[in-house]
């Protein structure tokens, strides 16, 4: 009888070192990712107890053989997840969405730089979290699962969803009340419940509800809910936020000094991958400073991170005036819609030809779907179409030394009709390090750079800025050959920050700033022969590019776009990231709090509340634009 007492004794002792062992594995999960993600509100270890016990109670509703995999499965899915999570934002300082691994693919190419941005005690919590899970697999007893325990499971897993449909409406309750200190930067910015319904960032959403829960919100409103009849309806409610928007917040275009400047000359759009604004000085980039200092320079660009890829945000934001959307879709989901009113296809109907060029593969970012629908006539990929060997592709000025290339893109067969080039540049693309390919032709081309810095990233940064500099002064020998010189504007603008730059106190050293989203500011410049030289200080967008394009080649449209033209005197300039928070000329906000003045006693000059209020409208309606297919709906009205 003691060794059955005894027995019975050692078997409730290990259910109870299992339960806890398991609740405590899914709360380390939280404690990996709260550690990284940096959050600093009490609300998601609340979310996160609550789905820690019901997870556990799930585990025990099954026999004890099939509970080990149930467990294991549920719980080194949550741990890769959080992995991932925690690695992309230690990248680039957001988090995803499940749908972002659509764009997965297209970065597979550069997964091996990923591990340099890992540091020894991110590695060291993954290895202790796979041994938490193990050890929680080998502690579930075995034998049968008692009734008793089943039924306990089946209560707790009730109490659990029932605790998890209302404490949404507490916590936002709690919020409201400021009972919590960290809570009044929510409320400055925007509230608890907006954040969590619209769901414009992943990482305001975690802040809220942990990670288990986003991760619950993620697939229900970014897989589950588009299929529901309620999605249509909310449709037609969005079009009316959109209009609402533009009526409260966009101020009137109207002509100004710099109004069709360049109309009628042809057009060289040029996107410089990762060419950051320390890249550029006189040894470095002479070329790209002369058109600088003789055009229009933008000083003060910002190119927001908005979706889930960099380069391809820009790009179409750029072409289209909309960003990448935030809210878990992806854009290439709408390559159906109606860019009537894009760059390219403005253009075209001005009578340019309008073609799009990149030395990578078409399908990359799926340019040969997107270009087209966003208004090129082709997308034309160097890799698919003219290469023979791949190593001609390290050389920036590839499409200068291919004949039939060169003539496509200076408007090929149509000498009389004006063309509109778009070209996406590749030298200073990630990796940083001497033995990546493109770094040591660069360094071979110009071996001054190895060592010039005593920082193998700077110097392979500088080295590969300076392939790209050389394309801009054969691009205007180019021009001057071809008697397009004078003809002829060049647009060139970057699609993010050097990111990849695993050093990033040198990075925030060489951009000369001290606040993680100033290291978003880029260049931006604008040259034709004719036009008298300018520095625009204004605070401006990616966003903004295309209307201030627009007016410069006075272009008119009925469209709304989310940017503004740069010349309006009445668009004071501002940059709203995707995360909700600001930069005007005055201070720059995050997170509920001016974090910097720009100038002393700036706070005094900008009314906090407004904007805040401003930018969650912007993220939101950037969003709505590309769901509602805003294009289309203008066109509808223009019928009407």
């Amino acid at each position: 009888m003691q060794k059955v007492a005894g027995s019975l004794k050692q078997g409730k002792l290990r259910v109870l070192v299992s339960m806890a062992w398991m609740l405590a594995s899914f709360m380390g999960i939280e404690v990996f990712m709260r550690h990284y993600v940096c959050q600093e509100l009490i609300f998601p270890w609340l979310f996160s107890a609550v789905w820690a016990v019901l997870l556990t109670a799930l585990v025990w509703l099954f026999p004890r053989w099939l509970g080990r995999l149930v467990y294991g499965l549920i719980y080194f899915f949550f741990v890769v997840y959080a992995v991932a999570q925690s690695g992309y934002y230690l990248i680039f300082n957001k988090m995803m969405w499940l749908t972002d691994l659509g764009y997965a693919g297209d970065g597979a190419e550069f997964a091996s730089s990923i591990f340099g941005f890992l540091t020894k005690g991110f590695c060291i919590s993954i290895v202790l979290m796979l041994a938490i899970g193990i050890g929680g697999i080998l502690l579930l007893p075995k034998g049968k699962c008692r009734w008793y325990h089943r039924l306990i499971s089946v209560a707790v897993c009730v109490l659990c969803c029932v605790a998890l449909y209302f404490l949404p409406a507490k916590v936002f309750e709690i919020g409201d009340k400021d009972l919590w200190g960290a809570q009044q930067e929510w409320r400055r910015s925007s509230s608890l419940e907006g954040t969590y319904e619209t769901m414009y960032d992943a990482r305001k959403v975690y802040r809220i509800c942990g990670v288990y829960h986003t991760l619950e919100r993620d697939l229900y409103k970014h897989i589950i809910y588009k299929h529901l009849p309620a999605y249509q309806a909310e449709l037609e409610q969005n079009q009316e936020e959109i209009n609402e928007y533009f009526d409260q917040y966009h101020p009137a275009e109207s002509e100004n000094d710099m109004t069709g400047v360049l109309e009628g000359k042809n057009v060289i759009l040029i996107l410089m991958e990762s060419m950051d604004d320390w890249l550029i000085d006189e040894e470095t980039t002479p070329n790209i400073c002369a058109l600088i200092e003789e055009g229009l320079n933008f000083t003060n660009m910002y190119t927001p991170g908005y979706g889930g890829v960099r380069t391809f945000n820009t790009e179409f934001c750029v072409n289209t005036g909309m960003f990448l959307p935030t809210d878990g879709n992806l854009a290439f989901s709408y390559c159906t819609n109606d860019f009537s009113e894009s760059m390219p296809n403005l253009f075209r109907d001005a009578g340019y030809s309008a073609e799009s060029f990149h030395y990578n593969a078409s399908i990359f970012y799926n340019r040969n779907i997107m270009h087209p629908a966003m208004g090129y006539e082709q997308h034309v990929s160097f890799y698919d179409e003219y290469v023979q060997d791949y190593d001609v592709l390290l050389d920036e000025n590839y499409m200068f030394e291919k004949e039939a290339l060169c003539s496509r893109f200076f408007g090929g067969d149509n000498p009389d009709k004006p063309f509109f080039t778009f070209y996406i540049t590749r030298s200073a693309h990630m990796p940083y390090t001497y033995d990546d390919v493109l770094s040591a032709y660069a360094l071979e081309k110009y071996p001054e750079y190895k060592g010039m810095t005593g920082h193998e990233e700077v110097d392979c940064l500088k080295a590969k800025a300076k392939l790209v500099d050389d394309m801009f002064g054969e691009l205007m020998q180019q021009l001057e050959a071809k008697g397009q010189l004078e003809n002829t504007a060049i647009i060139a603008f970057t699609d993010h920050y050097t990111y990849g730059m695993t050093d990033k106190e040198r990075l925030w050293e060489e951009s000369g700033i001290d606040n993680e989203l100033l290291v978003e500011k880029t260049p931006f410049f604008i040259w034709a022969e004719d036009l008298e030289p300018q520095v625009v200080d204004k605070t401006v967008n990616t966003s903004d590019i295309l209307p201030t394009i627009l007016n410069l080649f006075g272009m008119e449209t009925d469209a709304s776009y989310l940017g503004n033209d740069i010349f309006n005197e009445k668009y004071p300039g501002y940059v709203i990231f995707p995360s909700g928070d600001w930069l005007t000329k005055e201070v720059l906000y995050r997170d509920g709090k001016i974090v910097k003045e720009m100038y002393d006693g700036a706070s005094a000059d900008v009314d906090t509340e407004a904007m805040s209020e401003l930018a969650e409208k912007y993220v939101n309606v950037g969003n709505l634009l590309l769901k509602c297919d805003s294009y289309a709906e203008e066109e509808k009205k223009d019928s009407d």
